[in-house]
């Protein structure tokens, strides 16, 4: 072999090694995006810039004297069942309470399993370009022997509070601050407003519910607060985290989320498909439905730091002017099986592409059915992805095929709003069953 053939030789050998090296890196390389997006004009909130000096005057204003006064007051009816005299004589007072902040304020009548009483409702209408609202509730009736000064006086005290410091303001949302009867009977009250709502196809993108929110009988318990949650309404408590953050010297609270429990009026909205955060306070009151619920008995500068927390979340969700809702955003997951071209993908398709950019949060993971681990390649490299996209017509996140070992996974893919898309969620997860470099499952939409 003469040496320029052994030349050629060793080029060529040196070439089909390269080649074989670039194939190995390709292969290891799992993520490919395609963005389908056609150009479109940013929305830009402008009022959200605005935002953290609105929510500073708020939550300033909210102060605990005013606090004592209304539950002084509301104590002064004494036992106020829902159908007595005494809670005729309450509501009276709160509804011109809540007329003296120069809202509308309504009486909403309901009848329901043999009861009747009233909601008092005021509006504080909205300036956006989208109808959306916010909503703020406490129940204002008492169990029969008791003044019912932390339940729920805390709460309606809460509630007219912070209406008196966001009346003098205009948000993108409507708010509405609601006190419901008949829920020491099951939630009475709460139910007919929420049906109604719901007939009326009211666009309430978030509920707030006070009840029991005044006792702490220690420094410790004077620092924590109870929320009782799902998973859609987890922005409303990032919301409260964020302000607890910003402004420690108004609210020093810490907030420990709790698996929902229909225990209160705010399951009356989530029955209906609202989403919804009930407060709590953290410590178990002694006084609960006793003739002993008297003022006392409540820790009125905790009082204050959960009051101004609500405010401060209701004013920021106030603020947002969502033109897109869950049902505007699809998800599509399928997996590879009679091609080799990827092994999954997931697009996102933005409905109301034309009116708003979609600001959501994107997380996609692939774990093991059976012990709940995260899938991983050779590389060490897991299937576990988070990022943040602004979506305009659509979007695709594409993983290229690797090798995994042969097992039934559990495939999830979550979004979440940001910026001014904040309550938007929407979750799925389906089964496949993973064969080298495969991804056997039914294309999904949801």
């Amino acid at each position: 072999m003469t040496m320029e053939m052994k030349t050629i030789k060793l080029v060529v050998s040196s070439f089909i090694v390269l080649l074989c090296f670039l194939q190995i890196i390709a292969s290891s390389l799992t993520v490919a995006y395609r963005n389908e997006s056609v150009p479109l004009v940013s929305f830009t909130n402008t009022s959200m810039m605005q935002n953290d000096t609105l929510v500073y005057s708020i939550i300033s204003q909210i102060n605990t004297s005013s606090l004592e006064e209304y539950i002084r007051t509301i104590q002064g009816f004494g036992p106020h069942p829902t159908g007595s005299t005494a809670l005729s004589r309450l509501r009276d007072y709160l509804y011109n309470e809540l007329l003296r902040v120069g809202l509308e304020v309504h009486l909403l009548p309901w009848s329901y399993k043999l009861r009747q009483g009233d909601n008092i409702e005021a509006t504080l209408e909205g300036s956006g370009s989208v109808q959306t609202m916010v909503l703020i509730g406490a129940h204002y009736d008492s169990i029969s022997i008791s003044p019912g000064a932390d339940d729920d006086g805390s709460g309606v005290a809460g509630v007219l509070a912070i209406a008196h410091a966001m009346g003098q303001y205009q948000f993108n949302c409507t708010v509405k601050f609601v006190l419901y009867s008949g829920e020491e009977q099951g939630l009475l009250g709460s139910h007919e407003y929420a049906q109604e709502a719901r007939k009326q196809n009211d666009n309430i993108i978030g509920v707030l519910n006070l009840d029991g929110v005044g006792y702490a009988a220690s420094t410790e318990g004077g620092k924590k607060v109870w929320n009782f949650v799902d998973e859609n309404a987890q922005w409303m408590v990032n919301i409260g985290r964020d302000l607890v953050e910003t402004y420690p010297e108004f609210i020093d609270l810490t907030i420990y989320s709790r698996p929902n429990i229909p225990i209160s009026d705010h399951q009356s909205f989530i029955d209906v498909g609202y989403v919804t955060n009930c407060y709590l306070e953290g410590t178990i009151n002694p006084f609960y439905h006793t003739s002993e619920d008297i003022i006392d008995h409540v820790n009125l500068t905790y009082l204050t730091k959960v009051a101004r927390l609500a405010g401060g979340t209701l004013a920021t969700m106030a603020q947002l002017n969502r033109v897109l809702s869950n049902d505007d955003i699809t998800i599509r997951m399928r997996g590879s099986f009679l091609s080799n071209s990827n092994f999954f993908s997931v697009q996102f398709e933005n409905k109301k592409y034309l009116e708003d950019t979609a600001n959501i949060t994107i997380h996609v993971e692939l774990k093991n059915r059976r012990t709940g681990r995260y899938l991983s390649t050779p590389y060490n490299a897991t299937t576990n992805w988070t990022f943040s996209k602004e979506i305009g017509q659509s979007w695709e996140f594409v993983v290229g095929k690797q090798h995994y070992k042969t097992q039934l996974v559990r495939f999830t893919v979550t979004i979440t709003g940001c910026n001014d898309d904040k309550g938007l969620y929407k979750t799925g997860t389906i089964t496949g069953l993973v064969l080298p470099y495969r991804l056997l499952m039914i294309p999904h939409s949801f």
